[in-house]
């Protein structure tokens, strides 16, 4: 079992104390934390990093059966990573055994991408039916006439109303996703918890909280992003470098870059990744303590019914 030192759990907070104990968590805790997760936080860094490489190299397209294939066992190891991480770092935060929590990670991940999809079908069905129908109505009606340049305003409004449809799916995700990082939270520390009995049946008690859990991913959220701009700044440009060289291959032109800079790619990339992973571990404990402060804000509401 692995100590750390950290405040109580149960307890009242407001949105500052919750923001400083979820950062002094990691920051009191950094050596023992990097200890014993350093593995599989450079595991995560190097896949991720590959997968930058690896997608810049397809510019963005996937061009054989093997491509799409190799996409999909990276996908998996990909994921593979982030449930065993998952599983590390709730280890050091409830004291269950790693098969306990590699069991419920792989379970939450799942739910996780169960909700990614549906909401994709549903962004994608909107967007389409706002948008793509007019199109085909056109086509429909006078084949013989279209041409890309008759076509250009029916395509111009469809990828508004695209664009107006994603931009509201996106909100509703974010009002929809919000209580879930309680109940998340909640099924991960509590043992007796059932998966979606936890996640979906005390969904509405995270929604009462929405604000206090708004205020407190948002200013996580915009501090990560601060900091995010110094820290992937080098992997930006070197990707921009390598974008612009595509470009010039495209439209025929020799490529200007020397044989090792998909190395010196992969390096920046992994190094990037590996020090962002650590910034998310303050969103993550944040959101620890967020479930704690609920927890002992309804047990206060309960006692006091009781007296």
């Amino acid at each position: 079992m692995i100590e750390l030192k950290k405040e109580e759990l149960l307890k009242s907070r407001g949105i500052n104390a919750t923001l400083n104990a979820g950062y002094h968590l990691l920051a009191d805790n950094f050596k023992t934390i990097f200890r014993h997760v350093w593995p599989y936080v450079l595991t995560y860094a190097v896949m991720f990093g590959a997968w930058t490489v690896f997608f810049e190299s397809l510019a963005g397209q996937i061009h054989t059966f093997a491509d799409s294939q190799l996409v999909v066992l990276m996908l998996v190891v990909m994921f593979a990573v982030i449930i065993v991480l998952y599983a590390r770092t709730f280890m050091m935060l409830n004291g269950q055994s790693q098969r306990w929590n590699l069991l419920r990670s792989t379970k939450l991940v799942g739910f996780y991408l169960l909700i990614v999809v549906v909401f994709s079908i549903i962004v994608v069905s909107v967007g389409f039916l706002s948008g793509g129908t007019e199109g085909l109505a056109v086509l429909a009606s006078n084949p013989e006439n279209v041409t890309p340049e008759t076509m250009q305003p029916e395509a111009g409004l469809m990828a508004v109303r695209v664009l107006i449809v994603t931009v509201v799916a996106s909100i509703l995700l974010l009002i929809f996703c919000l209580p879930i990082g309680y109940t998340s939270m909640k099924y991960m520390m509590e043992p007796e918890s059932k998966l979606f009995p936890t996640l979906l049946g005390k969904y509405g008690r995270g929604l009462r909280h929405w604000g206090y859990i708004f205020v407190c991913v948002l200013v996580v959220a915009l501090c990560i992003g601060v900091a995010s701009l110094v820290l992937m700044l080098p992997m930006y440009v070197v990707q921009t470098v390598q974008r612009i060289d595509q470009m010039g291959l495209i439209g025929g032109d020799e490529s200007g870059l020397p044989s090792w800079f998909g190395w010196l790619n992969f390096g920046v990339s992994t190094l990037t990744y590996f020090v962002y992973a650590f910034l998310g571990f303050v969103e993550l404990f944040v959101l620890y303590y967020i479930y704690g402060s609920i927890e002992a804000r309804r047990k206060e509401k309960e006692l006091m019914k009781i007296e």
